[in-house]
């Protein structure tokens, strides 16, 4: 690719200032909103008045787009047009994890302050959601008329704990026969200091995340008769151990580059300071060196290989331990980067199996498919990241988490995960933590980057 000249911050497209603390004053009313999800529906309450305060928030799109609800929470707003060529969805989740200790703020009182606006879920992820609803809600008032696409935006309320809102509304979408071209989620920021050797700012779009594969592996007790006169070794629950031992101990996971990875680093090579430009530079001549490197690393291991995990094991009775146990078994839990790797991942770990007597059991498979970074879905958003942000690198990347919209693989052309927020280090480290903030001034350009990315899509 041909260098680009970044621009200093300035460059952006940006509102007023007393447009964003208008803005900031709006979305202070969704933070305020206790919408941690819980099985029992504690909060319940929290979630209906974060419904009201949209309705109020939004009343334009609120009147004129269809109403969806799915789950008890998941709820969608979809505008239609009989002459649409494309279907298009804009999501981000509304719940939020709980609060936590050692806050500064209120985490559900938003408060500004030093220009940022403090509380749970201004990163994690009410502020994509305000900026796309109010996006939309500016483009209707204006006058601006959806004639090529059907648009729909969606919101989970149970996202963070892998919860059922958006299953069943893919379930409803596939028994219409909808599907959608472009699906944007969030998963991607703008964030600096993620990238080795490059002080500027990345925007990196998640084109795809790891997989998410659970297996229960069992082992059997053989030997019958009285406890005192059966053997000692050999027992299932010693079967079951030497398994996740061998397994554990064994090479099995090779590190590899996906394209979305190697991408990540060669859209960044001729921004980086020496040697490290020289190194990804020549990515092919020196990857044996940087896989070497990033497998040491926790964290970048991620990216090239399959994480195994035994989550839970579980044999007997604990209110007989003294009784020898019929029967053990664990889960083990793979996260993928492409499933044909899995495959000979597993061959392998099924040879271990046989030799223990483990029997290994799909529970679930959830993988969803990688979107090309050379298709026009990500064209469109790269080319409106260049207007909206002059001043980033925008890299395809692999998300290690996960989102919702690995539940639209099946019915979507393409899925990218990206918000316009704009994070330091320490806003990026306070998801999910302490002290999370967002910059005021952020709100307004998280609006009219989507006001443009529907525009333009």
């Amino acid at each position: 690719m041909k260098k680009r000249i970044l621009q200093p911050e300035g460059f952006r497209k940006n509102v007023t200032v007393e447009e964003n603390n208008r803005y900031a004053a709006k979305l202070s009313r969704m933070i305020d909103c206790k919408t941690v999800w819980t099985a029992t529906g504690e909060n319940q309450d929290e979630f209906e008045k974060f419904y009201t305060v949209v309705a109020e928030l939004f009343p334009t799109l609120h009147k004129t787009a269809k109403r969806l609800r799915f789950g008890g929470g998941c709820f969608f707003y979809v505008l239609e047009n009989e002459k649409a060529r494309k279907n298009i969805l804009l999501m981000s989740h509304h719940d939020v994890v709980d609060g936590g200790d050692g806050w500064q703020t209120d985490p559900f009182h938003a408060v500004a302050h030093d220009g940022c606006l403090w509380g749970r879920g201004t990163v994690d992820t009410k502020t994509p959601l305000f900026a796309q609803l109010q996006a939309v809600e500016e483009l209707l008032c204006a006058g601006f008329r959806f004639d090529s696409i059907n648009l729909y935006i969606g919101s989970s309320h149970n996202e963070e704990v892998g919860g059922d809102g958006m299953v069943l509304a893919v379930e409803a979408f596939k028994q219409q026969g909808i599907r959608f071209d472009v699906v944007l989620d969030e998963g991607g920021t703008i964030t600096s200091g993620m990238i080795p050797g490059f002080k500027g700012k990345s925007a990196v779009v998640a084109v795809h995340e790891k997989s998410r594969h659970l297996y229960r592996c069992t082992a059997k007790e053989t030997t019958q008769g009285h406890g005192g006169l059966n053997p000692t070794k050999g027992s299932c629950v010693e079967q079951l151990s030497a398994f996740i031992t061998k397994v554990s101990s064994s090479r099995i996971c090779h590190p590899a580059f996906a394209p979305e990875v190697k991408a990540t680093f060669t859209r960044h090579a001729d921004y980086m300071a020496f040697p490290l430009n020289i190194l990804f530079g020549n990515f092919d001549v020196f990857s044996w060196l940087i896989k070497k490197i990033m497998a040491s690393i926790p964290q970048a291991a991620a990216m090239l290989t399959t994480g195994i995990t035994f989550t839970t094991c579980h044999a007997g009775d604990m209110a007989l331990p003294h009784i020898k146990a019929k029967e053990a078994s664990a889960y083990m839990y793979l996260r993928c980067v492409r499933e044909e790797q899995l495959e000979q991942e597993l061959k392998q770990i099924q040879k271990i199996a046989n030799a223990y007597n483990v029997h290994l059991e799909l529970v679930e498979r959830d993988y969803c498919q990688p979107t090309s970074f050379d298709g026009s879905a990500f064209r469109v958003l790269e080319a409106q990241l260049h207007a909206n942000f002059p001043d980033v690198i925008v890299a395809p990347f692999l998300l290690t988490a996960g989102t919702d919209a690995r539940r639209f693989t099946d019915i979507a052309d393409a899925i990218l995960r990206f918000a316009p927020i704009d994070l330091s280090p320490s806003q990026f480290a306070a998801i999910h933590g302490k002290n999370e903030n967002i910059s005021i001034q952020n709100i307004g350009q998280c609006v009219l980057f989507y006001k443009d990315f529907v525009q333009s899509i």
